[in-house]
């Protein structure tokens, strides 16, 4: 995938808490120069975004970390600010959805954080089930003029989608390991604190494919790997022993949802 201008990482809110509030995290997930949270592609086929019902509120955050640079025609160059248009900017959502910026011009200045907030409530004009395959239409203001990026499109490899997935109305499930329906009833690491290798033990709702990543409390992945369980108890090691002494945060889920947790090195 080519090197991506923008940093992304969805934030989940609750799913009884729909105010129409853009969160910022400052604590993102992921990896710098990527798009995060990974697009849906051959070698990593996760659909990362909040599933959305027909007739059911639906709020995702997603803060934009704005670098300082950008690579043009193979130069490098500086960036004044990355923006996208306050309407139809980001497009093939479904209908009932739309988006709103903090700040509100959707104007994104360098070395700062930003937010945009998709929320609404999908319509019965929306298939059901179906999935959405978004796209991002955005401007980045160099000394050279502003450069046109989007995403899919010139930011991303031809197979890397942002999909979204529409269910009928009740299919929802909640984000969080005590909500009924998630992914997870239960998750905890063996031991903790650990020195080398740790046990994740996971009672899973569902049979399927996962994904387990690790990461520091800065933000950046040490670590992900795809992890194949079934309905029940599960458990799997991770060989933590090269990561030095120190607090970690590990995630495992799916599309359906994700379980994020602390364990600690020593």
């Amino acid at each position: 995938m080519k090197k991506v201008l923008l940093f992304l990482a969805v934030v989940l809110i609750p799913a009884l808490s729909f105010a129409q509030t853009c969160e910022r995290d400052s604590n993102i997930l992921v990896v710098g120069g990527l798009l995060s949270p990974a697009p849906y592609s051959p070698d990593s086929p996760f659909i990362n975004l909040k599933v959305a019902c027909i007739n059911e509120p639906y709020n995702q955050s997603v803060t934009i970390n704005v670098p300082a640079t950008f690579s043009l025609n193979g130069i490098t160059v500086p960036i004044t600010n990355v923006s996208i248009p306050t309407t139809g900017g980001i497009g093939k959502y479904p209908a009932g959805l739309t988006y709103t910026c903090d700040p509100p011009n959707c104007v994104f200045n360098a070395n700062t954080l930003g937010c945009i907030l998709l929320h609404g409530t999908p319509n019965a004009d929306n298939p059901a089930p179906d999935t959405a395959d978004l796209a991002l239409t955005a401007s980045v203001v160099t000394p050279f003029g502003p450069v046109p990026v989007e995403f899919p499109g010139n930011q991303a490899a031809p197979d890397d989608h942002y999909y979204l997935i529409v269910r009928p109305t009740g299919e929802c499930v909640t984000i969080g390991t005590s909500d009924p329906g998630s992914p997870f009833s239960a998750v905890r690491a063996m031991p903790n604190p650990f020195t080398q290798h740790i046990t994740i033990e996971a009672q899973s709702t569902q049979t399927g494919t996962f994904r387990f990543e690790v990461f520091d409390l800065l933000g950046n992945r040490l670590h992900t790997e795809t992890v194949n369980l079934f309905e029940g108890t599960n458990q799997f090691t991770y060989d933590g022993s090269q990561l030095p002494n120190g607090t970690y945060l590990y995630t495992i889920g799916n599309s359906n949802g994700k379980s994020v947790r602390r364990m600690v090195k020593m």
